[in-house]
């Protein structure tokens, strides 16, 4: 597969930047801009969704996924931005996420709510994640696609949105184990794909480090990009590229 229209081909490791919802890897972040997907005088992030673009509920993007489909989906080995990484994807640390307030945990998807419908509906998922080899920190993006036997519930997404304004700063560790750190939220732009998407850029600016978010929901399936990445730099278009490169591969 190439990626052309369908995706854009050319973890930081500083203070233990963890960020994990759906895995334990760590993509580049992008800077704290703000178009249609950033904070409103409410204090909530918004989350886009498509009109007359989204799929058709026959389309494969709508659909419960194979994990054949699945792994068929992802961007290959030669067009991410760096190199792909031999260790791959993980999704060990989904669940174990913890927060402070506990709300905050819906801006990374892994609400009570997220993590009982995925428990209870999940039937497939992949990844791939390509790492720029560095000495002491290492940018990153990462594509995950995880499918389920029912449509992805819009609640989680509108909690998702309506959680930033709280979650401007918040405490946050990976596992029970980790300890917490502060870090804080913006939303950032994103673009009509799909049924809906959020974006989100979680961040530490006095350390120039940031991962950027964007989950893509598309009937019964949840698309993840994620970028480590100093936080001046943007990413935004760049994960865009790639959640509808996994849309329309699936067309």
């Amino acid at each position: 597969m190439t990626l052309p229209a369908r995706r854009l081909a050319p973890a930081l490791a500083v203070v233990a930047l963890g960020l994990s919802a759906c895995g334990g890897d760590e993509p580049t972040p992008a800077p704290s801009s703000s178009a249609q997907s950033s904070t409103g005088s409410s204090g909530e992030g918004t989350t886009s969704s498509p009109g007359s673009s989204s799929s058709t509920a026959s389309s494969r993007a709508q659909r419960e996924l194979t994990q054949a489909e699945v792994d068929a989906a992802l961007p290959g080995e030669d067009e991410g931005p760096y190199p792909v990484d031999s260790d791959g994807v993980t999704f060990a640390n989904a669940g174990k996420l913890r927060t402070e307030p506990a709300d905050c945990s819906a801006i990374y998807l892994d609400s009570p709510e997220a993590r009982a419908f995925a428990d209870g509906h999940r039937t497939a998922r992949g990844g791939i994640l390509y790492t720029e080899p560095r000495d002491q920190f290492s940018p990153q993006l990462s594509v995950r696609i995880v499918s389920h036997d029912a449509p992805y519930p819009q609640e989680i997404f509108d909690a998702a949105g309506a959680a930033v304004g709280e979650c401007a700063t918040h405490d946050r560790a990976l596992t029970e184990e980790d300890a917490l750190g502060e870090w804080e939220a913006t939303s950032i732009p994103t673009q009509a794909i799909g049924d809906q998407a959020f974006g989100v850029r979680i961040g530490r600016p006095q350390f120039d480090a940031a991962v950027d978010y964007l989950w893509v929901r598309s009937g019964h399936n949840l698309i993840n990009v994620r970028m480590v990445s100093g936080y001046s730099q943007d990413n935004d278009t760049r994960l865009g590229t790639y959640a509808q490169g996994v849309l329309d591969a699936l067309d």
